[in-house]
């Protein structure tokens, strides 16, 4: 155990007792982060019709950026009502508010309603991520911290992946009516979705001292009436980070979203097997992840910006080949795919995540984790934008020239910081 852990906790029972609360935490934070996505991953299914000015990736286009204009919203006050409420309260908010606009997508409500719905879904969905990270914050010990976050993020990569295999297969099997499908594709998922956040709420204590365990750091609870965000906006790491992280997401939600499409137009494929390759990305990507942190902590001396610039610069030169290995076929295509997995989902757990909360004190984590996450998702809002313009104007591959670009700004921006001291050391207040 570490600083907080051997000065709190002393019999050996105690420590098996919080080894046991980690992994209680840990088990819970990854069922409620991946039920998150079964309502974010099927944006696609959602019933906007096309008219004759807006075709199917205009009305796509503007499905992601509705979404993404309240996840930016949202992930400033999640993050404000993490610090103030706890994650258990903010987590249960955020999956209910995203569970009830998604289900009132069945109803067929007219276009003017269903960007609202969307709006108020990503709103939901963004209170996930800043109250998680300030759980795991306060919960995991200092020094299996990062490797714990990138175990945890498997959460999202295979949860997006799922939350797709649902909604395709809730929407295309054949002995259900494609109206009926279409609505078990939103619908089942919202079911899902709330079955996770219960779990989450009914399983995690925001707090050691919840659980009966001493006090671990000075401060870790919210501060009575005033969470100001003074501390967090005067960060210099943290404003580095979140301008990173702005040109990292515009490329993780770009391929998140647009590679299905992108292999179809491309490759020539079917639905099912272009859904099948782009899934590499997610499938790989938590793999990077896993790889990022170790190699931080073993071979950075817990520095996170090396090992993160390295892989996106490797990045960047993965996508400036990527339209030249597209063109010698599938399994090609899908080694690149895999790549480019592996090198933007590294860097996104490590820095995102990990950097941003170790950057500040537990008592600022979850505006720290909303304030970062919430300018990134601004790179998120614009991406369909540049997607769509971008291919309409100069082609497919052109998309992979705005990749490589933000991937060595984002690259550019942490080695700028190189040497920064991180983890900043948690310090034990006696039992």
């Amino acid at each position: 155990m570490e600083v907080l852990r051997t000065a709190q906790v002393q019999s050996h029972e105690e420590r098996q007792r919080y080894s046991y609360w980690c992994f209680r935490i840990f088990v819970a934070a990854w069922i409620g982060y991946a039920g998150f996505y079964l309502c974010r991953r099927n944006i696609s299914w959602t019933p906007l019709p096309s008219s004759g000015h807006s075709g199917w990736m205009d009305g796509l286009a503007n499905l992601l950026m509705v979404f993404s204009a309240g996840y930016v919203i949202g992930q400033f006050v999640g993050g404000w009502a993490t610090d103030k409420y706890g994650a258990r309260r903010t987590v249960l908010v955020g999956g209910m508010l995203s569970l009830i606009s998604t289900a009132l997508l069945t109803t067929n409500p007219p276009v003017a309603v269903i960007l609202p719905l969307q709006a108020l879904n990503g709103f939901g969905q963004s209170f996930g991520w800043p109250a998680i990270m300030k759980l795991l914050r306060v919960w995991l010990p200092q020094r299996q911290f990062a490797v714990g976050v990138a175990w945890w993020s498997t959460s999202y990569a295979l949860g997006s992946f799922l939350a797709t295999a649902l909604a395709t297969g809730l929407s295309t099997v054949e002995f259900i009516p494609m109206a009926t499908g279409s609505k078990l594709s939103i619908l089942v998922p919202c079911a899902v979705l709330f079955l996770t956040t219960v779990f989450f709420y009914v399983r995690v204590k925001d707090f050691p001292t919840e659980a009966g365990f001493g006090e671990i750091e000075p401060q870790v609870h919210p501060s009575a009436s005033r969470i100001e965000w003074m501390p967090v906006l005067r960060n210099a790491e943290i404003q580095l980070l979140a301008v990173m992280y702005f040109f990292l997401k515009l490329t993780r939600y770009a391929l998140l979203f647009w590679l299905p499409l992108y292999i179809i137009e491309t490759q020539h494929s079917r639905g099912n097997s272009a859904l099948a390759l782009s899934s590499l990305f997610e499938l790989t990507g938590f793999m990077g992840a896993i790889f990022a942190c170790y190699a931080s902590d073993r071979w950075f001396g817990s520095r996170r910006y090396p090992a993160g610039a390295g892989m996106l610069f490797l990045a960047a030169f993965v996508f400036l080949l990527h339209p030249l290995v597209s063109s010698w076929g599938t399994v090609p295509t899908g080694i690149s795919i895999a790549l480019i997995g592996m090198l933007i989902f590294g860097p996104d757990v490590l820095v995102s995540s990990v950097a941003v909360v170790e950057a500040v004190p537990s008592e600022q984590a979850g505006r720290a984790a909303g304030y970062v996450n919430g300018i990134g998702s601004l790179g998120q809002m614009v991406s369909p934008v540049l997607v769509t313009y971008s291919t309409r104007f100069f082609g497919w591959d052109s998309i992979f020239s705005i990749f490589v670009v933000c991937s060595l700004i984002a690259a550019s921006l942490l080695v700028l910081r190189w040497n920064s001291p991180f983890p900043q050391k948690l310090t034990a207040k006696p039992a």
